[in-house]
C-alpha cells in the first residue's frame, strides 16, 4: 500500500512540472533602456502595424528621476535591423526638449535585446552625450 502511495505521489509531482518558457517569438513587446549615468530612462512598446512593419506606442521618458510624456520616431525598420529610434520628452513639465537617439539597432534572434552600436542623448540641456554599445532590454 505504501509503495502505491509513493508511486501516485511521484506521478502527481511529474505531472505538475513546469513547462519550459517558449521565449519571445517576435520583436513586438515592451522595451527599456537607462543611460549608464542614470540620467535618462526610456520605455516603449514595439507593435506590428497593418503594413507589416513596426511602430512604437506608449513611449515614456524619465529625466533625472522625473517621468515625462514622450513622443517617438522610428525609421528604417527591416528586421532584424531598426535604423533609428528617437524618443523625446513631450511634456509641459519638461522645460527643455530632451531626447535619446538609437542608431542601427539589431534585434537579437531570441528577441530579448536590441543591440545598438551608436546613439546619443541630451542631458543637461544643450549637452549631447554619445552612446556606444547600447543594449535595450525586453521587459
Amino acid at each position: 500500500m505504501k509503495q502505491i502511495r509513493i508511486a501516485i505521489l511521484l506521478l502527481v509531482l511529474l505531472a505538475c512540472s513546469k513547462d519550459k518558457d517558449p521565449g519571445f517569438t517576435s520583436a513586438e513587446g515592451k522595451w527599456k533602456y537607462v543611460t549608464s549615468d542614470g540620467k535618462i530612462a526610456v520605455t516603449f512598446e514595439l507593435v506590428k502595424i497593418p503594413s507589416g512593419g513596426l511602430d512604437i506606442t506608449n513611449p515614456t521618458m524619465k529625466i533625472d528621476g522625473t517621468l515625462y510624456n514622450a513622443e517617438k520616431q522610428i525609421s528604417g525598420v527591416n528586421l532584424p535591423v531598426i535604423g533609428t529610434i528617437r524618443i523625446n520628452a513631450n511634456d509641459s513639465k519638461a522645460v527643455y526638449p530632451y531626447n535619446i537617439i538609437f542608431n542601427n539597432g539589431v534585434v537579437r534572434s531570441d528577441f530579448t535585446k536590441i543591440e545598438v552600436p551608436t546613439g546619443s542623448y541630451t542631458f543637461p540641456w544643450l549637452t549631447v552625450k554619445p552612446l556606444s554599445a547600447v543594449i535595450i532590454e525586453r521587459q
